[in-house]
């Protein structure tokens, strides 16, 4: 094989690698507008509200116990009885819970950058069993048990999402909401009184409460009672259920209206009930299994111009193999200058959609930054290659291109089996075109 062929060929191989360390630089400046998305989506959580972790109510019943205990003297001898009074909580976990509820979604605006945020307007509902004395135990047979006014707590993990003042009934009565859970082992929240029980008999309390919470990218629940029923829907078309707990695949609906889903759980499919009533008696705080909806965007302007890149270097190869194969059969002559140039082009492509897409719709950028670079290497093609026509040709074939990984990155579930076959696909091609060339006898017709 004559030196000026295998030149080319090593040439055209540096010219790729080139190629690759400008896409790496395009793709560096992405990487780098991604973490300053991350960024303003932290300030934005910081100045508003994050993620948003519901627990309770948990009714808590402040008591003293009052009792007789017998001490030893400092004589060792003589015995005294003195009254001692202890101060103690009952924890007291729903029956039955509810949470039903719609969500509605709006971006807030942060210089160039939007951050997606939600706003729940539910209802958890459900009631309380109240035991007779609460079948607080007690070390002293002679004890006598003090109920003081108890009060709801609900764990909140961002109270500053909550909008407007939350209505709670208690037994149907209307109670006011006061700040902080009073609570260590679930956190921050809120809480209300709701007086002195009576625990001279067995009864059913029924409570409600009515809130509308703002929160950003996930939406967490903790079903703490017997049996938890959720019934959730809203417009957003691509929810992400996640957690210990998914809804029901029968009743789930997902479709252009948005979503609807529903969760059964009972406390017999977990043991947040005793984890929750350890952190209660111990006072420390606890992380429990919860059902979950995340708000995800499908269309995240930055991972999807990430993942574009990765096949910037296959589409800038496969068109130097083109070049190539095509100065070959037509006896051509393209300066490496002409090579480099074409690979510029198709590498700003992604840097023109970067920047285009933080301005309008992800769609609209892709099909200006795309039609701008088809374009003009159109043009320049139908020059280098002094054929209109092989022109137009090289600049349908880049429009497939740019439409089959267009289709590639719209796709959140068949991105890569789609990818794959636009691989395999592009190789074949090229195996079938080339498939008669004798490359020994064209790199002896090169130096000749």
């Amino acid at each position: 094989m004559n030196r000026s062929f295998l030149f080319k060929v090593l040439g055209i191989l540096f010219l790729i690698i080139l190629m690759a360390w400008a896409l790496s630089y395009v793709n560096e400046l992405i990487l780098e507008r991604k973490m300053r998305q991350e960024q303003v989506t932290q300030q934005v959580a910081s100045s508003s509200a994050g993620f948003q972790t519901v627990i309770g109510p948990i009714l808590v019943v402040p008591y003293t116990e009052t009792f007789t205990e017998t001490i030893l003297l400092a004589d060792n001898k003589t015995q005294r009885a003195i009254t001692r009074k202890v101060d103690g909580k009952f924890y007291v976990l729903p029956e039955d819970l509810t949470l039903s509820g719609g969500f509605s979604n709006q971006y807030k605006s942060l210089s160039i950058y939007q951050v997606l945020m939600y706003q729940l307007g539910g209802t958890v509902s459900g009631s309380f069993n109240i035991s007779k004395n609460l079948k607080i135990k007690s070390a002293h047979t002679d004890s006598i048990i003090t109920l003081h006014d108890a009060y709801l707590s609900i764990g909140l993990s961002d109270p500053r999402g909550i909008s407007g003042s939350p209505i709670l009934k208690w037994n149907k009565q209307s109670i006011e909401v006061a700040q902080s859970s009073s609570v260590t082992a679930i956190g921050s929240g809120i809480h209300a009184s709701v007086g002195a029980l009576d625990a001279t008999t067995t009864q059913n309390i029924p409570f409600e409460l009515t809130i509308n919470l703002r929160g950003m990218g996930k939406f967490d629940f903790v079903p703490i009672a017997n049996n938890n029923a959720v019934d959730l829907s809203g417009k957003w078309q691509h929810p992400h259920f996640d957690g210990s707990f998914l809804p029901d695949s029968s009743t789930q609906q997902i479709d252009k209206n948005g979503f609807k889903a529903h969760w059964a759980v009972s406390s017999l499919a977990s043991n947040i009930q005793e984890k929750l009533l350890t952190g209660l008696k111990t006072n420390t705080p606890q992380t429990f299994e919860s059902l979950s909806i995340g708000f995800v965007e499908p269309i995240n302007i930055y991972s999807q111009a990430d993942r574009a890149t990765k096949y910037g270097l296959l589409f800038i190869g496969l068109t130097f193999a083109g070049f190539f194969v095509f100065e070959i059969l037509k006896q051509l002559r393209i300066h490496p200058a002409q090579y480099t140039l074409v690979g510029l082009a198709m590498a700003l492509f992604y840097l023109l959609l970067v920047s285009l897409s933080e301005h309008i719709s992800f769609v609209r950028s892709y099909i200006a930054a795309s039609t701008a670079c088809v374009s003009l290497l159109g043009y320049y093609l139908s020059h280098v290659l002094r054929s209109k026509a092989h022109g137009l040709v090289f600049g349908i074939m880049l429009t497939a291109l740019y439409g089959a990984l267009y289709g590639i990155l719209a796709s959140e579930d068949n991105a890569m089996l789609m990818g794959s076959l636009l691989v395999f696909g592009l190789l074949a091609l090229t195996m079938i075109v080339t498939r008669k060339i004798d490359w020994y006898q064209i790199g002896n017709v090169q130096g000749s």
